[in-house]
């Protein structure tokens, strides 16, 4: 969601920077994903999949999917897709009905579990005799390994969960996706659609901007609510896409305001559709390729560290404001006419959000240290590490300095706490 301030790029480019490919997907699997297993029909039909009532249940809810009753664990619940293979049953027949309602591919099949999470247990004693079966081949692969996870840092929120639910961004490699970015990958790798009209694979914005959302199939969505740790990875109707959950988190009195915590009606939807696109790299200056490498390095660190709860100390507080820095003085890349630069402009501003997101989960997440801040601040101002020493080396070159004033530039930020470290880097330490 907007309201709280995030695919994926290469940790190295090679010399001469090719093509612009998402990290973990080619330009085939972005144009069929077929690899990936997230198959996407090739044209427009209309879904007469409808979901029935919740069943009254502890641990699930369950709605109807082409005459399937498909069980979603509540938060606790379990990390599988449900449902009940009643005795005579074919698990052939019922895996025939949900492939075409989440258009999944001829090998996605139900796959009989033994009972074991809260859902699942449940699930049996309601239905004794009959055997529960895991629906998650049905699901795509990012949405399957995230499904009820919570994951763990600050920054991820629903816009990297969509992309990663598209095959776009890694499970194992999450981070923020504000909407500037999310809004330039949109533009690049899918088309616009009616919303009346959805298909599995689709990507929803809903109320302007304010939340975005995988549609599955069959009225359901794969989503995350926010930044927010707390906020799990879920799959619900669309229309209960701002509704709170059975045991989702709730602010508690030191939180401050939230609006994760009350329904919210959907006033808007826009609807989005992959159209197979892919890029090269296109015309770009030597320096522009410099600042997209330096995208890079600071984009692999982040996602090392940030689940590592290690953002703060092995990227420090300076790595937030001169990423503040880059974003003010690099913006001519926004307006680039190459698209791909473009997208590497705007990672950079979600990049900006994560350092900001992880800094205050790490180190001031209590009222204690909240008034503590500038101490706190001040002991990870700089570290003086490989990623660092790294970093600054290339954003000399960059400008035109001296490799040499390394140390010189390093002394000069250490003694500048919460100033502009790219003026230092500019000037060369003078």
């Amino acid at each position: 969601m907007r309201k709280a301030l995030f695919i994926f790029l290469p940790f190295a480019l090679s010399a001469n920077l090719a093509a612009f490919e998402l990290q973990g997907i080619s330009a085939a699997q972005i144009a069929g994903a077929a690899d990936l297993k997230i198959p996407l029909p090739a044209a427009p039909r209309q879904e007469n999949f409808k979901a029935s009532p919740e069943q009254s249940a502890a641990a699930f809810a369950a709605y109807k999917v082409n005459g399937v009753d498909v069980v979603v664990p509540h938060i606790g619940g379990g990390n599988n897709l449900l449902a009940v293979l009643s005795p005579g049953t074919n698990l052939e027949t019922l895996s025939a009905k949900l492939r075409p309602a989440f258009a999944a591919s001829s090998a996605a099949k139900a796959a009989v579990i033994q009972p074991q999470s809260k859902a699942e247990l449940e699930l049996a004693a309601r239905n004794p005799g009959a055997a529960i079966v895991s629906l998650n081949s049905f699901l795509p692969a990012g949405a399957a390994a995230l499904f009820n996870r919570e994951p763990n840092f600050a920054g991820p929120n629903c816009f990297n969960a969509a992309f990663t639910a598209a095959g776009m961004m890694e499970p194992g490699k999450l981070r923020h996706v504000g909407n500037p970015e999310a809004d330039q990958l949109l533009s690049m790798y899918y088309k616009s659609v009616p919303a009346a009209n959805l298909q599995p694979g689709d990507i929803l914005v809903l109320n302007d901007g304010d939340h975005g959302v995988y549609y599955l199939g069959g009225g359901l969505i794969f989503h995350k609510k926010s930044y927010l740790k707390q906020h799990l990875y879920r799959i619900t109707l669309l229309e209960k896409a701002y509704e709170p959950e059975p045991n989702e988190w709730k602010p508690g009195i030191f939180d401050g305001g939230s609006s994760f915590s009350s329904p919210e009606t959907i006033h808007g939807k826009k609807a989005w559709r992959p159209s197979g696109a892919h890029y090269d790299f296109g015309q770009a200056s030597a320096d522009e390729r410099a600042k997209v490498d330096a995208a890079i390095f600071i984009t692999g660190y982040a996602e090392k560290t940030a689940p590592n709860w290690a953002l703060a100390k092995e990227m420090g507080y300076f790595t937030e404001r001169l990423l503040e820095n880059l974003v003010d003085d690099w913006s001519a890349m926004a307006k680039s006419p190459n698209p791909v630069l473009r997208a590497y402009y705007h990672q950079l501003e979600s990049l900006r959000d994560q350092a900001n997101q992880s800094i205050e989960v790490e180190l001031l997440s209590s009222q204690h240290a909240q008034a503590n801040a500038n101490e706190i601040l001040k002991r990870v101002w700089l570290p003086r590490n490989d990623y660092s020493r790294g970093l600054i080396s290339q954003l000399l070159k960059i400008y035109g300095r001296d490799q040499a004033a390394l140390e010189k530039v390093m002394d000069a930020i250490e003694k500048d706490y919460d100033g502009r470290p790219l003026s230092h880097i500019k000037s060369g330490g003078l």
